[in-house]
């Protein structure tokens, strides 16, 4: 198997992951409406991984165990998400073991930093932007009740 397939193979396991856990602790997963992203070509052909209707929230998980240029893909995507996907909250959930390391956390950091930053910026897209680890993700949303 090529790397690419491999990385859908492992991002698809991830959703599937997350998707279960929402469901059960009560949530309705649905796929997210589809949108053009700033790269996009004129059509709606994009979409984030996963969609909470009771809480217009959309998820982008972004699974990694290795370090390399694609962990820094979830930059353009949370500038993507503050652009043009319109909801209440885009969550960004990165899982795998890369984002425990050194590089991956400092990343991470910059990432909240990134959604921070973009907080205090008109935004045409989501209202609201965040980013968790997975682990960080569901003992927040345990909190969120």
């Amino acid at each position: 198997m090529q790397q690419g397939s491999k990385a859908n193979h492992s991002g698809q396991k991830f959703e599937k992951e997350v998707s279960l856990w929402l469901e059960s602790k009560g949530h309705v997963v649905q796929p997210p409406p589809r949108y053009e992203a700033l790269w996009g070509t004129g059509k709606k052909r994009n979409r984030a991984d996963i969609y909470l209707p009771d809480t217009d929230t959309q998820l982008e998980l972004k699974r990694q165990n290795v370090p390399g240029t694609c962990d820094q893909k979830p930059f353009a995507e949370l500038f993507n998400a503050h652009e043009r996907i319109k909801c209440s909250h885009y969550i960004l959930i990165l899982g795998g073991s890369h984002w425990h390391g050194t590089r991956g956390h400092n990343m991470y950091q910059a990432l909240k930093n990134a959604a921070s930053l973009l907080a205090g910026t008109p935004s045409t897209g989501a209202k609201k932007l965040s980013v968790f680890k997975y682990a960080e993700y569901k003992e927040w949303m345990n909190e969120q009740g």
